[in-house]
């Protein structure tokens, strides 16, 4: 395949990237070279034919991160006379995945790969030459992948890296992408490796990190929790404390926002809002103002229009898009946007139909929604371009990240658990039990109790692909941290993992589950205002000068692994768990729900047909689940496009819940009635469940949950009206809890304790980073 060169200075010129005056009169905001990136995707055969095209790794790589084709380049154009030149030009099967331009615009920071046997490690290189060479430097050596290097202050390097954390290796997500998930760590410019950090984990990948104006660092985070399936933007001090949300969990335009960077106005961006998978990570160019309604540069008509559409054109989802789509936004001095573009349909399908999308460099014209070509080679893509221009450093946050020993815990709080915007800014409310559609502010007024729950994916549970009939990921409780009379709480709990947090009422039911995970270091404070609290008003809930968690001091929480509750369904790995939900339903349950009766009647059962989804036609394959039968019999039903066999006991309770959540696709009820939605997953609360069992208060045997004689909220329930249903059946107030817990975690199968997971030989809390 012939290379041709294409370049449109005088475009450039009128487009006003280089300043018509002598050198001695060019302002600082004037553009005079770029850098880019210079990636292949065609494996071509001996004729010079192409025979495969690599655009997102085998369709296997959702983020993009890892994907490898040799012929890489690092290129400089110099805008004034259109000369290029390969900063890498002695590296010839290289592939740079990463871009970024130091403050003084002296040093370029790239992330390659040199060769097939090669990992992806961080690089600079001098951008001016030396007696005719380019100075270039690698920067880490070790046998996992580092990319997206950005530099940060003082000198610090920050990147995305998939070295192991823990024996059995990474974070090793369980859904549809590459088993191995990247996390976020950081280095000095001087000393490399050897002031290698590693940062606190997520359970999904961290990509396409951007250096802010304030100090910190922001990154897109793939968020798997529950059912939140998306990517957002965060932000970190550069020594890897105070990871906290930035934009994308309320309002966002779709499901993923990624490849962002900081415009020219403080906590204003642009980035890239698309699908997670089928686009490569292109899609339309989106303007995010996070600034605070009181910041005085955000006039009155911007202060509701957090998120703007700048190609409006192109769509925000997996759909067609004619028009092409965009990838990796730079800011220019003037405020203009420096981007890749691909015209026509931009998605994964490209590697079947052998037709790659063609990414140039442009200047993107808001005004005309014009596309103002800089640079584009045929046959490869040019990407991650960055105006080489100084910038100002920004301040340096002072590092309070000491130590990496695990044993040093990170404390979580709040100042008051019932100040929150939940309600005020996004109306949200509370129904279930107690509550009737009560406004969330005043919901969280009965928090007596804050769930701390860990998660973990499959490093943690091998041989899992799901955790069982639903969405959630591996849980397990790390403590339930008192709520103080003026709302406060406070604990010490393991650094470095997922955590999220569940405000629990005095029936142990969540009242809202948070559906982003936090994270702490060693030594870590991590204390906010409240349940997402308003981020415009002053918390002082008390007009004292200490609160009470803070005069009592964090509750201990630090455990070791073997010490966190988890709640395996059925099979512990070991004998008589006392957690095991089966056995509770078996002592229980079993002798009036079973595969012949269902209460005081016989078992109902309803069937559910599949159909081919691309045909629509019926395949023949027939599940057929009965109504409650709570034994540990096999019964084998199709979930997120799998077959797998669960008891009795699980279907039963979670899979007219799957069904009423899509996750059962391409499904049709040919027979019988659903049931009620037995068991919600992360929502006990609006279980019909835990409603036809009931449960009392914490220490008043008198109060319910649910009123007793009222009818039930779904007539569909057995009996009409409400009983202590558990009581009469001889259920213990701790057996009722269980099931609580383990639907208020995910409702997930499969946990740490009935799967082949093996404990540390050393555990981390005993001194060792994982």
């Amino acid at each position: 395949m012939a290379r041709t060169f294409k370049t449109s200075l005088p475009l450039l010129a009128l487009g006003g990237l280089i300043s018509c005056s002598s050198p001695q009169e060019t302002q600082t905001s004037d553009v005079s070279k770029i850098v880019y990136a210079v990636r292949q995707h065609t494996v071509l055969d001996g004729n010079g034919d192409p025979t495969t095209i690599d655009v997102a790794g085998g369709m296997g790589q959702v983020m993009d991160y890892g994907r490898y084709e040799p012929g890489g380049k690092l290129e400089v154009l110099d805008l004034r006379d259109g000369k290029v030149v390969n900063l890498i030009s002695g590296y010839h099967e290289a592939d740079v995945s990463s871009v970024d331009v130091s403050f003084d615009a002296t040093k370029v920071l790239f992330t390659m790969k040199t060769s097939v046997q090669d990992n992806y490690h961080i690089y600079w290189a001098s951008l001016e030459p030396e007696d005719g060479q380019y100075e270039i430097h690698q920067l880490t050596f070790g046998p996992y992948d580092d990319i997206n290097a950005v530099w940060a202050p003082g000198e610090r390097v920050v990147f995305v890296t998939n070295q192991g954390y823990t024996q059995m290796g990474t974070r090793a997500d369980e859904y549809n992408h590459s088993r191995v998930v990247t996390q976020l760590a950081s280095i000095t410019f001087g000393g490399g490796d050897a002031d290698r950090k590693l940062c606190s984990q997520n359970l999904s990948h961290l990509v396409t990190l951007f250096s802010m104006q304030d100090g910190r660092v922001g990154f897109s985070r793939w968020e798997h929790l529950e059912n939140v399936n998306d990517v957002k933007v965060f932000a970190m001090n550069p020594d890897c404390t105070q990871m906290t949300a930035v934009s994308g969990q309320h309002g966002k335009l779709g499901n993923s926002v990624v490849q962002v960077t900081e415009s020219n106005v403080r906590n204003v961006f642009y980035g890239i809002v698309t699908e997670r998978e089928n686009t490569i990570q292109a899609g339309a160019i989106v303007k995010i103002d996070a600034r605070s309604s009181l910041d005085p540069t955000r006039v009155d008509e911007e202060k509701d229009n957090a998120y703007q559409n700048i190609t409006p054109n192109v769509p925000t989802d997996d759909g067609p898009s004619p028009v092409g789509r965009y990838r990796s936004p730079a800011v220019l001095p003037d405020g203009r946007l420096l981007v890749s573009w691909a015209p026509g349909d931009v998605n994964e399908a490209n590697e079947f139909s052998l037709t790659p999308p063609d990414y140039g460099i442009y200047v993107y014209n808001q005004q005309n929604r014009s596309n103002e070509l800089v640079m584009n080679h045929e046959g490869s893509w040019e990407v991650y371009a960055r105006p080489i221009a100084s910038r100002d450093e920004p301040p340096i946050i002072s590092g309070r990240q000491v130590t990496a020993d695990a044993s040093v815990p990170a404390t979580l709080g709040s100042i008051d658990v019932k100040q929150t915007s939940l309600y005020s800014a996004h109306g949200e409310t509370v129904t279930g039990a107690q509550f009737d559609g009560t406004s969330m502010d005043a919901a969280l007024g009965e928090a007596t109790r804050v769930r701390i729950i860990e998660g973990f994916s499959s490093e943690g549970a091998p041989g899992v692909t799901m955790f069982g009939l639903t969405m959630a990921e591996g849980a397990a409780i790390i403590g339930e941290a008192v709520v103080n009379s003026d709302g406060s709480w406070m604990a010490d709990v393991p650094p470095y993992v997922p955590i999220h947090l569940q405000p629990i009422d005095r029936y142990d039911l969540s009242i809202r589950s948070q559906t982003t995970w936090i994270q702490g270091m060693p030594n870590e404070s991590r204390i906010c205002g409240g349940c997402h609290e308003s981020r415009t008003k002053t918390i002082d809930p008390t007009k004292q000068q200490l609160t009470v968690a803070a005069g009592k001091g964090p509750e201990a929480m630090n455990i070791a692994i073997a010490d966190r509750t988890e709640y395996p369904w059925a099979y512990p790995t070991a004998a008589g768990n006392p957690n095991e939900i089966q056995g509770v339903l078996n002592a229980k349950c079993v002798q009036c729900h079973n595969e012949t009766t269902n209460g005081n009647g016989a078992q109902e059962t309803y069937t559910i047909s599949m159909s081919d989804p691309a045909t629509g036609m019926a395949t023949g394959t027939e599940y057929i689940i009965p109504r409650m039968d709570l034994s540990a019999r096999e019964i084998t039903v199709n979930y997120d496009r799998e077959e797998h066999a669960w008891p009795a006991s699980y279907v039963s309770l979670f899979y007219p819940a799957a069904l009423s959540m899509g996750e059962v696709r391409n499904a049709t009820v040919t027979a019988g009635t659903i049931p009620p939605l037995w068991a919600v997953p992360s929502d006990a609360r609006n279980s019909k469940l835990i409603e036809k069992l009931n449960v009392t208060a914490l220490n008043d045997t008198a109060d319910y949950a649910w009123a007793l004689g009222a009818a039930f909220s779904d007539p569909a329930i057995a009996g009409g009206s409400r009983t202590d249903h558990a009581m009469e059946h001889g259920m213990t107030r701790d057996e009722v809890v269980k099931l609580i817990r383990t639907i208020d975690m995910g409702g997930q199968f499969y946990s740490r304790q009935n799967t082949a997971f093996v404990p540390f030989t050393n555990d981390p809390i005993a001194g060792t980073q994982y």
